[in-house]
């Protein structure tokens, strides 16, 4: 079975980090501002974290937020080419 296979059944709960301190997948952090979160996905072998502008829903690749900074729930869905698809709700990832 191959990692992405692997992944893709996977539920998993997000830390919160500062910068500089992703570690592994689930990691996130926000930007100063929290006009950006960066989260590293499942399914990517390296902590290059997906940059998520977050805002009003239905703007192109901009997420609403639900305004909880520790556990976050992102809308729509996240989709990561080639790595993961799913949900970031209430600080957990769920694959789609």
């Amino acid at each position: 079975m191959n990692s992405r296979m692997l992944w893709s059944r996977i539920l998993m709960d997000c830390r919160k980090v500062e910068f500089g301190k992703m570690e592994k997948p689930g990691d996130f952090r926000f930007d100063d501002s929290f006009a950006w979160i960066y989260i590293w996905l499942p399914g990517s072998c390296s902590p290059d974290a997906v940059q998520i502008q977050r805002g009003a829903p239905g703007g192109q690749r901009i997420w609403g937020w639900d305004g909880n900074t520790d556990k976050p729930t992102l809308t729509p869905s996240i989709l990561a080419p080639g790595q993961w698809h799913g949900w970031l709700l209430v600080g957990r990832l769920v694959s789609c």
